[in-house]
């Protein structure tokens, strides 16, 4: 085929301006090779400047009305989200020799630089004198009678602000202490927040009380530090052993150290393009955003096979490069181009959520995977026509590569086999599986647990469990409690409505424990001074940094937090559920005062159910644009229908099986999804476009079949092989995200391979039969299957 040929396809003419992007570099590959290599010195710089972040914040971050009351919150009581639970369990915690070390262990992380303060059995104090400061329920020298040990024992297991808080009951012999440790924001944003961490597990580990007790850290910080090191984990892990993925693979088929070069440089540009992409424009990476790499590796290598393949194909058949290099731009080019193009719809359309984190995955995985489509048309023609000789090599047909290619042509046979002999069963089968994939999908409900997006390799995993058994749940629903100005904290008023609060979520059963100014004010009470006194009192010698967690004087707040296990979302809207009545009746009742019901679970949950079921319909409105750009590509209604059932497919039966999985959808789910049917897509595009290059030379739609099932299917094969081995690296991951995201992507391309050499096929052929035209759209009807004979059967 020469430059001057007609194009064979509509859908090369559609693609035309993209492509140019290869022809240029084809005919200048030197310059268009240097040109490359700055512009990779320039995003490599941009790479210096990645930096990483944790992911939940952005998650949730939005304009609704719920996450603006709990931005508030965390504003007044901005310490209530940088507290380490630092866990101590061992034998006799209260005996002598634990308690000094447990003291001593207090007393080395106050001296800590990123520490605030340290809440703890150590800061328990004796009953509130009508004077001067009460003593330290724990004195500095323990008593050495056990008698007097026994009662000091006693008064810190019994204290209101302990029990069930700061210490658990004896089990077996052993308890739990908890320290709460309180970072300080200017260090965090000073050194980081995994250092300022790290510092703090160091002092815990090298204490004495680790060599005799069992110490861990959970709690948000922890988790988020935990995030932060695994993304920087996965960024290097997820690019090397996905190159090394893609040479295994490749080498496998190729056979030859060129071939596999020249296949895996667009891979290895994309990744610097990338994530220099990235740090030019100051997006942190986080554990979602780190999928987008894997992502790229494998839609790059896929799309860079297909164009080898083809382009090797044609020096094997005796071409010379030029025009080698320029037929596989017109065949193989149109469905790259394509494929990318579908796939960024899929991503860009996850803009459309009203999360912060998602619309930026969305937005950043779609400029990716247009930049990897841009890398591929540019830098394979460059390759080409620089390293691949000409006439005397055969690529394809040599014996040291012959038993590769051999095997996968088998399979490839077998296929056709099979769609040619049983079209019309597995045509029907097919769609009604794919009808009955649907109506299970559409049953799903949206499903959400605070846990599935922190790490649970990691310690802090580990410890919350553990905390949780012990003493409750560390997942906060708090109410925010404004009242007048013209009243205050030690106003009768306002003590009242907090003992309400405080009494209605403590009174609730899946509120495992609650803490309040409350709390402060029976203990204050408990040396029997009168509420007025005791609360005079307590405001006067409360440290700011413990009235910081329970009161806002200057911003007329008080904090009333009820700790809950790890529940599904479902469970904390049933809890808001419970509870918002009541709360009203409170705020009823006392006019001026106004009760907020927020919290990280609260709004996580109410968060995360709107958002699923947002991306559940972005995701089918992304499906019904990405049909549509194929019908208008090929410029067939019939095509753009023949690709809706196999992937439909591929997608229903993957959200069907993970229903069985875990019984509903969260959000890596949907963006799973989302992603997977843009990845899936491709397939039927490739298959489309060779079939309609097959109709221009073939005698009939079966013979147009078998020669695409037999020339694309191996391909396909492959290049799902290599997808499916690319994003199977997400599995090391040690967030919950990273993680799904991967297996929804693996699941979905295996059913769309299936689907796409096995129904779409059949389709082809069974509509066909019934069809006076293929281009139903085009102004040139008499073209294509209408002069074509009726399949033949085999």
């Amino acid at each position: 085929m020469t430059g001057e040929e007609r194009p064979p396809t509509w859908i090369y003419r559609t693609s035309k301006p993209i492509l140019i992007l290869g022809e240029i570099p084809a005919r200048y590959p030197v310059i268009s090779l240097i040109v490359l290599l700055l512009m990779t010195v320039v995003m490599g710089i941009g790479l210096s400047k990645l930096k990483t972040d944790d992911s939940l914040d952005q998650f949730l971050r939005s304009d609704s009305p719920d996450y603006q009351v709990f931005e508030r919150m965390s504003e007044r009581f901005p310490a209530s989200d940088l507290d380490i639970y630092l866990a101590v369990e061992g034998d006799d915690l209260l005996g002598a020799k634990h308690l000094n070390q447990l003291r001593e262990l207090n007393f080395d992380l106050l001296f800590a630089d990123g520490v605030e303060s340290i809440t703890s059995i150590f800061s328990l104090r004796q009953p509130l004198p009508d004077e001067g400061t009460p003593a330290a329920l724990i004195p500095d020298e323990l008593p050495e009678d056990k008698d007097a040990l026994a009662e000091l024992q006693h008064d810190i297991e019994t204290h209101p602000l302990a029990e069930s808080r700061l210490i658990s009951p004896d089990t077996n012999g052993t308890r739990l202490a908890l320290l709460v440790v309180s970072l300080q924001h200017d260090e965090i944003t000073k050194r980081g927040l995994p250092t300022v961490v790290d510092e703090v597990r160091e002092i815990a580990q090298n204490s004495q009380a680790a060599k005799d007790l069992k110490i861990g850290l959970a709690g948000m910080p922890t988790m988020k530090a935990e995030v932060v090191s695994g993304t920087k984990k996965d960024i290097s892990t997820f690019n090397g052993v996905g190159l090394l993925v893609g040479v295994v693979a490749l080498g496998f088929y190729f056979r030859r150290v060129r071939l596999v070069v020249i296949a895996l440089s667009p891979a290895v540009l994309a990744i610097v393009w990338c994530l220099g992409l990235f740090g030019w424009t100051g997006t942190m990476m986080n554990p979602l955003l780190n999928a987008v790499m894997p992502l790229v590796l494998v839609v790059t290598i896929n799309n860079a096979m297909h164009f080898l393949f083809g382009l090797c194909r044609n020096l094997d058949e005796g071409m010379s490069k030029k025009p080698a290099i320029h037929r596989t731009i017109v065949e193989i080019g149109p469905a790259c181009a394509l494929t990318s193009l579908t796939t960024s719809i899929a991503l860009f359309s996850l803009a459309m959520s009203n999360s912060a984190l998602i619309q930026k995955f969305g937005i950043m995985a779609g400029m990716c995977i247009l930049v990897s489509l841009l890398l591929v048309i540019a830098v394979m023609p460059v390759l080409a026509a620089l390293f691949l000789k000409e006439g005397q090599a055969k690529y394809l047909v040599e014996e040291k590569a012959n038993w590769g290619v051999k095997l996968l042509d088998s399979a490839s046979a077998a296929v056709s086999a099979l769609v040619l002999r049983w079209a019309t069963p597995i045509a029907v089968g097919g769609t009604i599986l794919t009808i009955v994939f649907a109506i299970a999908y559409f049953q799903l409900e949206p499903r959400y647990r605070l846990s599935d997006m922190l790490p649970d390799q990691g310690t802090a995993s580990q410890v919350s469990k553990q905390i949780e058994n012990r003493l409750g749940g560390l997942f906060p629903l708090r109410v925010v409690v404004d009242w007048p100005e013209d009243e205050t904290a030690q106003s009768p008023d306002v003590r009242q409505v907090i003992a309400q609060v405080h009494g209605i979520m403590d009174g609730h059963p899946k509120i495992g424990k609650v803490n309040s100014l409350n709390d402060l004010q029976q203990w204050a009470e408990s040396s029997g001074l009168s509420p007025d006194d005791a609360s005079a009192r307590l405001m006067e010698m409360m440290p700011p940094e413990v009235a910081s967690r329970y009161v806002n004087r200057e911003r007329h707040a008080a904090l009333v937090s009820g700790y809950i296990g790890d529940l599904e979302a479902k469970e904390i809207l049933q809890i808001r559920e419970d509870l918002e009545p009541q709360l009203a009746e409170v705020q009823a009742a006392n006019p001026g005062f106004q009760l907020s019901l927020t919290g990280i679970a609260s709004v996580g949950a109410t968060r995360s159910t709107a958002i699923i079921s947002q991306l559940s319909y972005s995701m089918l409105g992304a499906i019904a644009i990405v049909i549509a750009v194929i019908g208008l590509a090929f410029w067939s209604l019939l095509y753009a229908g023949l690709a809706t059932i196999p992937n439909l497919f591929a997608l229903f039966a993957t959200a069907t099986w993970l229903a069985f999985l875990q019984g509903g959808l969260d959000y890596a789910t949907i963006v799973g999804l989302t992603v997977a049917f843009g990845l899936a897509v491709d397939h039927a595009i490739h298959v489309l476009n060779r079939f309609e290059l097959e109709m221009e030379r073939s005698e009939s739609v079966a013979v147009a079949v078998d020669r695409t099932l037999r020339l694309i299917g191996t391909v396909l094969i492959l290049t799902t092989a290599v997808l499916v081995a690319g994003l199977s690296i997400t599995q090391l991951s040690a967030v919950p995200p990273t993680r799904q995201f991967g297996l929804i992507c693996l699941s979905t391309l295996i059913f769309a391979l299936l689907a796409d050499l096995i129904i779409l096929p059949a389709l082809i052929l069974v509509t066909s039969r019934y069809r006076m035209g293929r281009r139903l759209l085009s102004p040139e009807p008499e073209e294509g299957w209408a002069n074509t004979r009726k399949p033949q059967e085999r």
